[in-house]
């Protein structure tokens, strides 16, 4: 291929043939190198050996050629002379390791001078050889520049492959420094939040500082994995995230920062929130439904209990609410019994009180902190005069007032099925009296004058 031989090379290398691949146990089949020598005696002997162990040898004579060789095909190893005319091999190594920082650049001199020496340190020589140099001994450099380049290349190929695996996942995943900044993150956190490399991860929160449920935080505090639902807002909207923050260690076991995997639960928290609706809410009117004003009302209990309050328990029916039914369909009264919860709670709008629909057309009030009688008179004389209006059907106006029943805790019961009865037999004394009326429950009716 070169067709000169060794006995012709300069006296300066102190050439030896070198051994057998099995006995000196180098292979470098397939391997892409690059000579740079302006001695051609000495490129040719350096190209020979190499050729040997299975490398695939080209050559250049000055910096220059070797780079426009290196933009065609970019060698793995390149082994370069210092000293040549035009662009010399330390500025072939700069403008190397611009085009690609991965390359492995070998420098051959003739000068020990500790300028040279310090100029291939600042650029990252791989190794230098001072000429005359022991053949085997770049030999085994240009094996080792092989391996590294080889390691290297696997250990970006198992870099691209973690980055396909985390980009296809749906959940963002961040890898964090111990100052709670973003040094990764994968495509999903992307698509989320944008992108927040740098940036300190509670700031895609809008917040200055990590809150106090931060997994995050805890992780840090204690080195164990640590997860937490929350709520924030972004641009106007209500998100919700499960994030799980583990410690990330280095190879020599040192905590180097945290890996925090985030989900978006949003419509987890919707699906949860719609069967919480069914469970405790009346999808008609969206007021809590029994099951849910029971726990409340054993709720007021117990605090009335505990502070020495009152509070009152109001029962509600709709006066002649079939007809309306019978006489113009029962979405005609769905319309009427929404229209009623809407006049209820026009009088009732303290966030302490809780107004329910047990079914049909029955309403029941809970009046907390109350001051007795004097109080629920005037919330229920509102609801008479709200339920004196009529009701618009299409159209027709109708007009459907209400009886309502009234309890008074302690009063008329310290427990809960005794307040339900009491407010409920008020009730119905009130339908007695002529119906668009209210009653307090008195158990025992008190005698007529004169008697």
């Amino acid at each position: 291929m070169y067709g000169a031989n060794t006995e012709q090379a300069p006296p300066r290398f102190r050439e030896r043939r070198p051994m057998a691949k099995a006995i000196l146990g180098i292979d470098l089949t397939g391997l892409d190198v690059l000579i740079v020598e302006d001695d051609a005696a000495s490129s040719f002997l350096v190209a020979r050996v190499l050729s040997k162990y299975g490398a695939r040898v080209d050559t250049a004579i000055d910096g220059s050629e070797a780079l426009a060789r290196f933009e065609e095909k970019r060698y793995p190893v390149i082994v370069t002379d210092i000293c040549m005319p035009g662009m010399d091999g330390l500025e072939l190594a700069e403008r190397i390791r611009r085009l690609d920082n991965n390359t492995q650049i070998i420098a051959t001199s003739a000068h020990s001078e500790t300028d040279f020496l310090i100029s291939a340190i600042e650029l990252g020589f791989n190794d230098y050889f001072l000429k005359p140099f022991n053949i085997d001994k770049l030999l085994w450099a240009v094996k080792r520049c092989a391996d590294a380049r080889s390691n290297r290349q696997q250990l970006e190929d198992e870099r691209e492959k973690f980055r396909a695996v985390v980009d296809c996942l749906g959940e963002a995943i961040t890898i964090k420094d111990l100052d709670y900044r973003i040094q990764y993150q994968n495509r999903a956190m992307t698509n989320m939040y944008g992108d927040r490399i740098g940036s300190a991860c509670y700031s895609v929160f809008g917040l200055e500082s990590p809150c106090q449920e931060c997994p995050t935080l805890k992780t840090l505090k204690d080195g164990k994995p640590h997860s937490s639902c929350r709520n924030y807002q972004l641009d106007g909207a209500s998100h919700y995230i499960e994030s799980t923050a583990s410690l990330l260690r280095n190879s020599r076991g040192t905590i180097t920062g945290t890996v925090e995997i985030i989900r978006d639960i949003g419509e987890r928290a919707r699906n949860e929130q719609i069967m919480r609706d069914m469970a405790f809410l009346d999808p008609l009117t969206g007021l809590p439904n029994r099951r849910l004003f029971e726990d409340r009302l054993v709720q007021a209990i117990a605090e009335s209990r505990r502070y020495g309050k009152q509070f009152g328990l109001m029962t509600l029916d709709l006066d002649n609410f079939k007809e309306i039914n019978d006489s113009f369909g029962h979405e005609a009264g769905d319309q009427v019994l929404r229209e009623a919860a809407d006049r209820i709670r026009t009088c009732c709008k303290r966030d302490l009180d809780t107004i329910s629909r047990h079914g049909g057309d029955e309403f029941c009030v809970i009046i907390t902190d109350c001051r007795g009688k004097e109080q629920l008179s005037a919330v229920v004389d509102q609801l008479l005069v709200q339920f004196s209006q009529p009701f618009q059907l299409a159209d027709s106006q109708v007009k459907v007032t209400t009886s309502i029943g009234i309890s008074i805790f302690p009063d008329n019961g310290t427990e809960r099925k005794e307040l339900e009865i009491a407010s409920d037999r008020a009730m119905y004394a009130a339908k007695k009296a002529g119906r668009n009326t209210y009653r307090f429950w008195e158990p025992y009716p008190r005698p007529l004058a004169g008697v």
